[in-house]
């Protein structure tokens, strides 16, 4: 409270006391109350109380709320009857700004007074002029609700009567700026509120209000504008020193999605015009670079995929000190250096997946994806889907919504394609056309979504082989067959198996008890063992010792009868190949029908190219060619075969 009388100043602290009312109290008025109320604004004060002259000042001056104490007509009867008994030529003095607030006619009428005048003034200079006028216009007495006029009507020798403010007038006025207060109070919680969010935003914002006047700009749009905040806010548009900024705020339509480049960066804007209740109100523009979007797109893939889309092993999972697997490792290792497309080959269970794994973990795109897909074990009619995805509707049986393919999933990582030559022709084409364009389309939809993905892909079969019986395209070949990496068998590392005998002996005791010491003799016969299935043949087989040692005391006998086995078992195989090698199986049909299952069978059989396979059947290249096509036709004239 800024109050310009000392009763008020006594009648404020009573009742602030009485009240619990937490307010401080200065006196002083006019000019100086004004100078005391900015200091108080700049405090932080919420909302100023005062009466008078001295109020209306403050009120024209501040920014901040200030409640004036009501003067009542009541209070100014009060007065001017009391004046009335001191002299007849009585004047009332007051602020301009409240010069029809009262009702002077009803209340001379009411008091019987003969000669009423009243003077009005704007500042302090004009009050002095206004006083020395009623001076000489043989004013008696001076009522007013500012101590200063009644000063200075002393001063004249006039005298002077105060309009003091009821107590009830006093209370109301600390009650009213209490509400004040806490109105303030949320108004600027909610503020806070808000441009905590605004500044903690991915996005730039800028606002600016109906004035075209700068209200927020936000650290974002400093860094990226390299302006200071504080140097803008305030401004109008036109003074703004970024001729891209006035370009959006001077359009008064909405744009969304626009990029333009500031210095190095691409920024993507929107500019969005604020109406209430259908006038413009203001607007605000939102931006955010191009670099930080995709890099909140490739966090938010690799959250929502989380699960299964990382490596699980890395180089130090390979086991094995032999110069075979240690060039392998040495040639993998330089691989994962780069981001061109590798092409891992190597029979069944060598470990390829393993290797592919590692040079993820160890690749400059280890904290993106790593998706990986079997293409021999997915029907081949989803197969399509599962790559390049789909959207809703697109073919009978989709599920509701769209989907992404895996290669959408992989963005910013790396692909794992195993068993690479199970893809059908017309998809190796489909990503071929991927692989070259660095995009994808999903089924049924036209949008061409960007992919940035490295592929790597494996196989235990021989591509050049594929590619002369025509199962597999040659320009695919060649696109990933940039690096190669060949995995050894394990008959070729034969002096790793003891180190692989113990890794597995002690994963599937899970690391309990002591590792068995084996003779050297069963050492001897597990590495003189060819291992056609490789690493995962020797695991299955130590996992199986592991199972049937539990509790048995002829552990060494148990070796021996699974031993047995294991070279029995490759006797088996060989004379199971031997005979599959000597016979071929055909359904009854017609001749025709059956000579063309033998045709079929021995060229996918045997890996025969026609020159060999007409060898084979005992007739020329022609003859095969002309019986091929004859075949054929014979087949589809008579709907047998495939």
């Amino acid at each position: 409270m800024v109050s310009p009388l000392p009763e008020l100043t006594r009648l404020a602290r009573q009742i602030s006391r009485e009240l619990h009312f937490n307010m401080e109290i200065v006196e002083a008025f006019l000019d100086e109350g004004v100078e005391l109320g900015k200091q108080f604004e700049q405090s932080g004060a919420d909302v100023i109380i005062s009466r008078g002259p001295t109020g209306v000042l403050l009120k024209k001056e501040l920014s901040i709320p200030v409640i004036l104490i009501q003067i009542t007509n009541f209070d100014i009867i009060q007065a001017l009857n009391h004046a009335k008994q001191i002299g007849r030529k009585i004047a009332y003095f007051d602020h301009i700004k409240r010069k029809e607030v009262y009702d002077f006619a009803s209340i001379a009428e009411i008091l019987s007074l003969e000669d009423l005048s009243l003077f009005f003034y704007h500042d302090e200079r004009e009050l002095d002029e206004q006083i020395k006028r009623a001076c000489n216009e043989g004013i008696e007495v001076i009522v007013a609700s500012g101590i200063c006029v009644i000063r200075m009507a002393r001063e004249q020798g006039m005298e002077g009567v105060m309009v003091f403010s009821s107590r009830e007038a006093v209370i109301e006025a600390m009650q009213w700026a209490k509400d004040v207060a806490r109105i303030r109070q949320k108004d600027r919680e909610r503020a806070e509120f808000l441009k905590t969010i605004i500044d903690h935003t991915y996005n730039g914002v800028i606002a600016v209000n109906k004035e075209d006047v700068v209200t927020h700009f936000s650290p974002a749009a400093e860094e990226v504008f390299k302006i200071s905040a504080p140097s803008i806010v305030g401004k109008k548009v036109k003074d703004i020193p970024v001729p891209l900024l006035k370009k959006f705020f001077l359009n008064p339509e909405t744009v969304k999605g626009e990029v333009q480049k500031v210095g190095e960066l691409q920024i993507v804007f929107n500019h969005i015009p604020i109406y209430m209740d259908n006038e413009p109100v203001g607007a605000v523009i939102t931006f955010q670079s191009v670099h930080k979007l995709q890099n909140l797109e490739a966090t938010i893939r690799k959250k929502l995929h989380a699960n299964g889309l990382s490596a699980r092993y890395t180089f130090n999972d390979i086991i094995g000190s032999s110069e075979e697997i240690k060039n392998a490792v040495n040639r993998a290792r330089k691989y994962a250096r780069t981001d061109s497309p590798v092409l891992v080959t190597g029979e069944s269970g060598t470990g390829k997946e393993l290797f592919v794994h590692s040079i993820h973990a160890e690749s400059l795109r280890r904290e993106g994806p790593f998706v990986a897909i079997n293409c021999a074990n997915v029907p081949k009619e989803l197969l399509e889907s599962e790559l390049f995805g789909y959207e809703e509707g697109a073919f009978s049986g989709a599920r509701k919504g769209r989907k992404a393919g895996l290669f959408e999933l992989a963005h910013g990582g790396t692909i794992f394609l195993d068993e690479i030559s199970e893809l059908p022709l017309p998809l190796q084409s489909n990503l071929l056309h991927v692989l070259q364009e660095k995009a994808v389309r999903r089924i049924g939809g036209e949008r061409i979504i960007p992919v940035d993905v490295r592929v790597i892909a494996a196989t235990n079969r021989s591509l050049p082989n594929e590619i002369k019986k025509g199962t597999f395209r040659e320009d695919l070949f060649f696109h990933l067959n940039v690096l190669t990496l060949e995995i050894p068998p394990l008959r070729n590392r034969r002096s790793d198996i003891p180190l692989l005998v113990e890794h597995f002996f002690r994963k599937y005791r899970g690391g309990a008890g002591r590792m068995e010491k084996f003779p050297d003799s069963v050492l001897r016969f597990l590495s003189e063992y060819d291992w056609p299935g490789n690493v995962r043949e020797l695991e299955n087989f130590i996992e199986k010792y592991v199972i049937l040692s539990e509790g048995t005391k002829e552990k060494f006998r148990l070796m021996e009868e699974l031993i047995d086995e294991l070279y029995r078992f490759k006797e088996d195989t060989q004379n199971f190949k031997h005979d599959e090698e000597r016979c071929i199986t055909v359904t009854i049909g017609t001749l025709e029908y059956m000579e063309r299952q033998i045709i079929e069978k021995l060229y996918r059989q045997n890996n025969l190219d026609k020159k060999d396979l007409a060898s084979r059947l005992g007739i020329s290249r022609t003859t095969l060619w002309k019986k091929l096509k004859s075949l054929e036709t014979a087949a589809q004239d008579s709907g047998l075969g495939p």
